[in-house]
């Protein structure tokens, strides 16, 4: 469901965080059953609040500190594969770049 273009267009293999965003750049939520990570209703994850607290603390502390760069995949044309775990993470992780801000502005 993640990746399906009936729920999310036709560019739903894309990464397009402003997908996220209202016209005036805020975050606009959808609703649990849409986008099914943390599932919907009475079986809800009891971690999702904890979750989204240290995702944000982290982005706080890596943009704070480096400028990051996704770097391009071997082949976009199949989506990347998931590893079953307590969280479901990528397989392989995300390639980023990461420069220090303070080299950046010396």
């Amino acid at each position: 469901m993640g990746r399906s273009s009936r729920l999310w267009g036709d560019d739903c293999r894309a990464f397009r965080p402003e997908r996220w965003l209202d016209g005036h750049g805020r975050f606009v939520a959808m609703e649990a059953a849409r986008y099914p990570v943390f599932h919907a209703g009475p079986r809800a994850c009891l971690g999702k609040e904890m979750s989204y607290l240290q995702m944000k603390v982290v982005a706080a502390a890596v943009v704070r500190t480096f400028t990051v760069e996704v770097l391009p995949a071997a082949s976009m044309d199949t989506p990347p594969e998931h590893e079953m775990a307590v969280t479901l993470k990528m397989k392989d992780g995300l390639r980023v770049r990461l420069k220090s801000r303070a080299c950046a502005a010396s």
